[in-house]
């Protein structure tokens, strides 16, 4: 019986394999034109919900990936850092961030911050700190760095395994392989896939006045064929289905199209997937 390759130890979908680069200008390319489609509207509606966004504000964008909340931030006039620990990431997002004098990206782990305390108007973390090894000195470091009276906004996955293309490839791998279980989800997943806990976690970092709110939102693409082809590639990222022989992959290519059939309107196919959205602030000790 065929069976998943072991993922225990890995967060959600980004699951170790030495064949398999994260760090990479490859991946960096790839998850630009298919991944970050379904990141860049939680950025969006993270950006709506801190409005109004003072003109020059002090921006930081923990896991910053792609920039789907830098370079948007920066078109604002915001001063932006973006930080994110692939290197492949952050030379894509310094060309992107290039045309704007006050933003830059930098290789730096969330989870150790070289940045002065009390030093970001607004700190953002996009479906960062979930993927921490250890989350919860990420939402401490975020909090550190943020000024008295600035604002946070962290995104995260509300059910597993995330949105879009990543929901679609744990379905089609649980109908090939249904005997054989998923990976399991990390503390941090768990922890912050729950609005309550959500709030728990960042009162117990030093936030206040913490608010969550859920989001949906929809990854879009065309259906067919032409999903699976502009998938191909960031297929291959995907450790359970890199893992797997040309015929097993076969089969989950087949399985993928037919899913995506429910998902498939006039041969557009939207991908709904629910987020969990949590602006909190910073309150001075003397307050």
């Amino acid at each position: 019986m065929a069976t998943y390759p072991d993922t225990s130890n890995t967060p959600n979908w980004q699951v170790s394999a030495p064949a398999i680069d994260y760090m990479s200008d490859e991946f960096a390319r790839v998850y630009e034109l298919t991944g970050a489609r379904v990141t860049a509207p939680i950025a969006v509606e993270a950006l709506r919900l801190m409005e109004p966004v003072p003109f020059q504000s002090r921006i930081l964008d923990i896991g910053a990936g792609a920039g789907a909340l830098s370079v948007p931030a920066a078109f604002s006039g915001a001063s932006v850092v973006a930080v994110d620990i692939a290197p492949g990431m952050v030379r894509l997002l310094s060309d992107r961030l290039a045309p704007f004098p006050f933003a830059s990206a930098h290789v730096m782990n969330g989870e150790d911050l070289r940045l002065p305390d009390n030093s970001f108007d607004l700190t953002f973390s996009i479906l960062g700190i979930s993927l921490f090894r250890d989350w919860e000195k990420g939402l401490s470091e975020m909090h550190r760095v943020l000024r008295s009276g600035g604002k946070a906004c962290i995104a995260s996955w509300k059910t597993l395994p995330g949105g879009g293309p990543f929901m679609v490839m744990a379905k089609a791998l649980r109908t090939i392989f249904p005997d054989s279980p998923p990976p399991p989800a990390s503390d941090a997943f768990v922890t912050l896939a729950d609005p309550a806990r959500v709030a728990t976690a960042m009162q117990s970092a030093g936030f206040t006045d913490i608010k969550v709110v859920e989001f949906e939102t929809i990854w879009k693409g065309y259906g067919g064929q032409a999903y699976l082809d502009a998938m191909r590639e960031l297929h291959t990222y995907m450790a359970p289905y890199a893992a797997l022989n040309d015929a097993d992959r076969q089969k989950v290519d087949d399985a993928v199209l037919a899913i995506i059939e429910d998902y498939t309107v006039d041969s557009i196919v939207e991908i709904a997937s629910p987020v969990l959205l949590a602006i909190a602030g910073k309150t001075s000790p003397q307050a």
